[in-house]
Protein backbone atom coordinates (compact mmCIF):
# COMPACT_ATOMS: atom_id res chain seq x y z
CA UNK A 1 0.00 0.00 0.00
CA UNK A 2 1.67 3.18 -1.23
CA UNK A 3 1.25 6.58 0.42
CA UNK A 4 2.73 10.00 -0.27
CA UNK A 5 4.62 11.91 2.42
CA UNK A 6 6.47 15.19 1.95
CA UNK A 7 7.40 14.71 -1.70
CA UNK A 8 7.96 10.95 -1.82
CA UNK A 9 5.86 7.88 -2.56
CA UNK A 10 6.46 5.37 0.20
CA UNK A 11 5.00 2.19 1.68
CA UNK A 12 2.42 3.14 4.29
CA UNK A 13 4.10 1.20 7.09
CA UNK A 14 7.28 3.21 6.50
CA UNK A 15 5.59 6.62 6.51
CA UNK A 16 6.76 8.86 9.38
CA UNK A 17 6.67 12.49 10.45
CA UNK A 18 8.54 14.10 13.40
CA UNK A 19 6.99 13.95 16.85
CA UNK A 20 7.40 17.75 16.98
CA UNK A 21 4.74 18.12 14.27
CA UNK A 22 2.05 20.63 15.23
CA UNK A 23 -0.65 18.21 14.13
CA UNK A 24 0.45 15.92 16.96
CA UNK A 25 1.53 18.53 19.47
CA UNK A 26 -1.37 20.99 19.09
CA UNK A 27 -3.89 19.41 16.71
CA UNK A 28 -3.10 22.07 14.11
CA UNK A 29 -3.89 20.73 10.68
CA UNK A 30 -6.48 20.33 7.95
CA UNK A 31 -7.52 17.43 5.75
CA UNK A 32 -9.88 16.39 3.02
CA UNK A 33 -11.25 12.98 2.08
CA UNK A 34 -12.61 11.71 -1.21
CA UNK A 35 -13.73 8.42 -2.66
CA UNK A 36 -12.06 6.73 -5.59
CA UNK A 37 -14.34 4.56 -7.71
CA UNK A 38 -12.63 2.10 -10.05
CA UNK A 39 -9.47 4.24 -9.93
CA UNK A 40 -11.38 7.44 -10.74
CA UNK A 41 -11.31 10.09 -7.95
CA UNK A 42 -14.85 11.37 -7.49
CA UNK A 43 -15.45 15.14 -7.58
CA UNK A 44 -11.71 15.73 -7.26
CA UNK A 45 -11.81 19.40 -8.23
CA UNK A 46 -14.38 20.20 -5.56
CA UNK A 47 -12.35 18.43 -2.87
CA UNK A 48 -9.11 20.12 -3.91
CA UNK A 49 -10.80 23.53 -3.95
CA UNK A 50 -12.17 22.96 -0.45
CA UNK A 51 -8.76 21.82 0.81
CA UNK A 52 -7.11 24.98 -0.48
CA UNK A 53 -9.82 27.13 1.12
CA UNK A 54 -9.09 25.41 4.43
CA UNK A 55 -5.36 25.96 3.96
CA UNK A 56 -5.87 29.65 3.26
CA UNK A 57 -8.02 30.19 6.34
CA UNK A 58 -5.56 28.24 8.53
CA UNK A 59 -2.58 30.18 7.08
CA UNK A 60 -0.91 27.03 5.79
CA UNK A 61 0.89 27.02 2.45
CA UNK A 62 1.85 23.95 0.44
CA UNK A 63 4.52 23.96 -2.31
CA UNK A 64 2.11 22.56 -4.92
CA UNK A 65 -0.45 24.13 -7.18
CA UNK A 66 -3.87 22.54 -7.35
CA UNK A 67 -2.97 20.91 -10.66
CA UNK A 68 0.26 19.50 -9.24
CA UNK A 69 -1.59 18.05 -6.27
CA UNK A 70 -4.13 16.43 -8.59
CA UNK A 71 -1.25 14.90 -10.57
CA UNK A 72 0.19 13.44 -7.36
CA UNK A 73 -3.19 11.92 -6.50
CA UNK A 74 -3.53 10.43 -9.98
CA UNK A 75 -0.09 8.86 -9.68
CA UNK A 76 -0.91 7.46 -6.25
CA UNK A 77 -4.12 5.92 -7.59
CA UNK A 78 -2.24 4.33 -10.49
CA UNK A 79 0.35 2.84 -8.11
CA UNK A 80 -2.17 1.28 -5.70
CA UNK A 81 -4.78 0.13 -8.23
CA UNK A 82 -7.54 -0.42 -5.66
CA UNK A 83 -11.00 -1.28 -6.95
CA UNK A 84 -12.68 1.08 -4.49
CA UNK A 85 -10.87 3.28 -2.01
CA UNK A 86 -10.68 6.50 -0.08
CA UNK A 87 -7.96 9.12 -0.19
CA UNK A 88 -7.19 11.34 2.78
CA UNK A 89 -5.02 14.41 2.24
CA UNK A 90 -3.64 15.79 5.50
CA UNK A 91 -1.64 19.00 5.88
CA UNK A 92 -0.23 19.85 9.30
CA UNK A 93 1.55 22.82 10.83
CA UNK A 94 4.95 21.14 10.46
CA UNK A 95 7.80 20.37 12.86
CA UNK A 96 7.63 23.53 14.93
CA UNK A 97 10.85 24.36 16.86
CA UNK A 98 8.88 25.92 19.71
CA UNK A 99 5.85 23.63 19.58
CA UNK A 100 3.60 26.57 18.79
CA UNK A 101 4.57 28.38 15.60
CA UNK A 102 3.54 26.88 12.24
CA UNK A 103 6.45 26.24 9.88
CA UNK A 104 6.75 24.32 6.58
CA UNK A 105 3.73 22.00 6.51
CA UNK A 106 3.88 18.24 6.39
CA UNK A 107 1.79 16.72 3.60
CA UNK A 108 0.48 13.18 4.00
CA UNK A 109 -1.70 11.48 1.39
CA UNK A 110 -2.99 8.03 2.26
CA UNK A 111 -5.10 5.80 0.03
CA UNK A 112 -6.81 2.77 1.54
CA UNK A 113 -9.52 0.34 0.39
CA UNK A 114 -12.99 1.12 1.75
CA UNK A 115 -16.37 -0.54 1.46
CA UNK A 116 -18.43 0.25 -1.60
CA UNK A 117 -21.49 2.29 -0.54
CA UNK A 118 -24.86 0.65 -1.21
CA UNK A 119 -26.64 1.47 -4.47
CA UNK A 120 -29.97 1.68 -2.69
CA UNK A 121 -31.09 4.03 0.05
CA UNK A 122 -30.31 2.65 3.55
CA UNK A 123 -33.55 1.59 5.23
CA UNK A 124 -32.52 0.87 8.81
CA UNK A 125 -33.00 2.95 11.92
CA UNK A 126 -30.66 5.92 12.23
CA UNK A 127 -31.04 8.17 15.27
CA UNK A 128 -29.29 11.46 15.98
CA UNK A 129 -29.01 13.02 19.40
CA UNK A 130 -28.39 16.75 19.77
CA UNK A 131 -25.59 18.28 21.78
CA UNK A 132 -24.78 21.96 22.35
CA UNK A 133 -21.47 22.56 20.62
CA UNK A 134 -19.96 24.51 17.74
CA UNK A 135 -16.61 23.57 16.24
CA UNK A 136 -13.76 26.05 16.19
CA UNK A 137 -13.50 27.67 12.74
CA UNK A 138 -16.40 25.49 11.55
CA UNK A 139 -15.99 26.35 7.86
CA UNK A 140 -12.61 24.53 7.84
CA UNK A 141 -12.15 20.76 7.70
CA UNK A 142 -9.65 20.58 10.56
CA UNK A 143 -8.19 17.47 12.16
CA UNK A 144 -9.83 18.42 15.49
CA UNK A 145 -12.49 15.80 16.29
CA UNK A 146 -12.03 16.00 20.06
CA UNK A 147 -15.70 16.53 20.95
CA UNK A 148 -17.01 13.95 18.49
CA UNK A 149 -14.72 11.22 19.83
CA UNK A 150 -15.23 12.19 23.48
CA UNK A 151 -19.02 11.94 23.03
CA UNK A 152 -18.97 8.40 21.61
CA UNK A 153 -19.88 6.58 24.87
CA UNK A 154 -22.66 9.11 25.58
CA UNK A 155 -24.07 8.73 22.06
CA UNK A 156 -24.29 4.97 22.53
CA UNK A 157 -25.94 5.42 25.92
CA UNK A 158 -28.67 7.46 24.19
CA UNK A 159 -29.27 4.64 21.73
CA UNK A 160 -28.16 6.93 18.90
CA UNK A 161 -25.88 6.50 15.90
CA UNK A 162 -24.37 9.97 15.81
CA UNK A 163 -24.52 13.44 17.34
CA UNK A 164 -26.08 16.52 15.76
CA UNK A 165 -24.45 19.71 16.99
CA UNK A 166 -26.70 22.62 17.87
CA UNK A 167 -25.89 26.15 18.95
CA UNK A 168 -28.26 28.81 20.26
CA UNK A 169 -31.32 26.71 19.32
CA UNK A 170 -30.19 26.06 15.75
CA UNK A 171 -28.62 22.85 14.47
CA UNK A 172 -25.44 22.96 12.41
CA UNK A 173 -23.90 19.61 11.45
CA UNK A 174 -22.87 16.13 12.48
CA UNK A 175 -19.14 15.58 13.04
CA UNK A 176 -18.71 13.89 9.65
CA UNK A 177 -21.90 14.78 7.79
CA UNK A 178 -24.21 17.61 6.78
CA UNK A 179 -27.83 17.71 7.91
CA UNK A 180 -31.01 18.32 5.89
CA UNK A 181 -34.74 18.37 6.51
CA UNK A 182 -37.71 18.19 4.16
CA UNK A 183 -40.57 20.47 5.20
CA UNK A 184 -44.25 19.55 4.90
CA UNK A 185 -44.43 21.43 1.58
CA UNK A 186 -41.44 19.47 0.19
CA UNK A 187 -38.86 22.25 0.58
CA UNK A 188 -35.29 21.05 1.09
CA UNK A 189 -33.60 22.96 3.92
CA UNK A 190 -30.01 22.79 5.18
CA UNK A 191 -28.01 25.09 7.49
CA UNK A 192 -26.27 27.98 5.76
CA UNK A 193 -23.55 28.85 8.28
CA UNK A 194 -21.71 27.52 11.29
CA UNK A 195 -20.64 24.25 9.66
CA UNK A 196 -18.44 22.69 7.00
CA UNK A 197 -19.99 22.80 3.54
CA UNK A 198 -19.53 19.29 2.23
CA UNK A 199 -18.95 18.34 -1.39
CA UNK A 200 -21.89 15.93 -1.29
CA UNK A 201 -23.98 18.70 0.28
CA UNK A 202 -23.23 20.91 -2.69
CA UNK A 203 -24.07 18.10 -5.12
CA UNK A 204 -27.41 17.56 -3.38
CA UNK A 205 -28.27 21.24 -3.60
CA UNK A 206 -27.35 21.26 -7.29
CA UNK A 207 -29.61 18.35 -8.25
CA UNK A 208 -32.42 19.42 -5.90
CA UNK A 209 -32.73 22.89 -7.43
CA UNK A 210 -33.94 21.27 -10.64
CA UNK A 211 -37.08 19.87 -9.04
CA UNK A 212 -37.87 21.53 -5.71
CA UNK A 213 -37.50 24.61 -3.57
CA UNK A 214 -34.18 24.76 -1.74
CA UNK A 215 -33.34 26.92 1.26
CA UNK A 216 -30.04 27.45 3.04
CA UNK A 217 -30.95 28.99 6.38
CA UNK A 218 -31.16 28.47 10.11
CA UNK A 219 -32.80 25.18 11.15
CA UNK A 220 -34.24 25.32 14.65
CA UNK A 221 -35.25 22.41 16.85
CA UNK A 222 -38.86 23.44 16.18
CA UNK A 223 -38.23 23.17 12.45
CA UNK A 224 -37.14 19.57 13.00
CA UNK A 225 -40.34 18.84 14.93
CA UNK A 226 -42.39 20.06 11.99
CA UNK A 227 -40.40 18.32 9.24
CA UNK A 228 -41.60 15.31 7.24
CA UNK A 229 -38.12 13.90 6.52
CA UNK A 230 -34.54 14.35 7.66
CA UNK A 231 -31.28 12.95 6.37
CA UNK A 232 -27.50 13.34 6.56
CA UNK A 233 -24.96 13.34 3.75
CA UNK A 234 -21.24 12.80 3.24
CA UNK A 235 -18.81 11.52 0.62
CA UNK A 236 -18.80 8.00 2.04
CA UNK A 237 -22.46 7.85 3.09
CA UNK A 238 -24.09 9.63 0.14
CA UNK A 239 -27.47 9.97 1.94
CA UNK A 240 -28.68 8.24 5.10
CA UNK A 241 -32.29 8.92 6.13
CA UNK A 242 -32.63 9.95 9.78
CA UNK A 243 -35.40 8.10 11.58
CA UNK A 244 -35.20 10.13 14.81
CA UNK A 245 -33.66 13.29 16.26
CA UNK A 246 -33.86 13.15 20.05
CA UNK A 247 -37.54 12.34 20.69
CA UNK A 248 -38.74 13.40 17.22
CA UNK A 249 -39.42 10.36 15.04
CA UNK A 250 -39.65 10.34 11.24
CA UNK A 251 -40.01 6.67 10.44
CA UNK A 252 -38.40 4.88 7.52
CA UNK A 253 -38.00 6.71 4.21
CA UNK A 254 -39.84 4.91 1.40
CA UNK A 255 -38.96 4.54 -2.27
CA UNK A 256 -41.06 7.61 -3.12
CA UNK A 257 -39.49 9.82 -0.43
CA UNK A 258 -37.51 12.93 -1.27
CA UNK A 259 -34.50 11.28 0.36
CA UNK A 260 -34.74 8.34 -2.05
CA UNK A 261 -35.11 10.60 -5.09
CA UNK A 262 -32.04 12.64 -4.12
CA UNK A 263 -30.06 9.48 -3.36
CA UNK A 264 -30.70 8.17 -6.86
CA UNK A 265 -29.70 11.52 -8.36
CA UNK A 266 -26.41 11.40 -6.46
CA UNK A 267 -25.73 7.86 -7.56
CA UNK A 268 -26.22 8.86 -11.19
CA UNK A 269 -23.84 11.83 -10.74
CA UNK A 270 -21.09 9.41 -9.75
CA UNK A 271 -21.61 7.42 -12.93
Amino acid sequence: MISYVNGAFIELQNAVIPVSDLGLQRGYGVFDFLRVKEQHPLFLNAHINRLYRSLEIMRLQVPYSKEQLKDIIDELVSKNKFAHSGIRITVTGGASPDGYTPVEPHIIIVQQPIAVPPDTLPSGAYKLVTHAYRRQIPEVKTTDYLMAIWLQPWIKEQGAHDVLYCWENSVTECPRANFFIITQNNTLVTPATGMLKGVTRENILTVAKNSMTVEERVITLEDIRGAKEAFISSSTKRIIPVTAVDDVEFGTAGEDSISAILFESLRRMEE
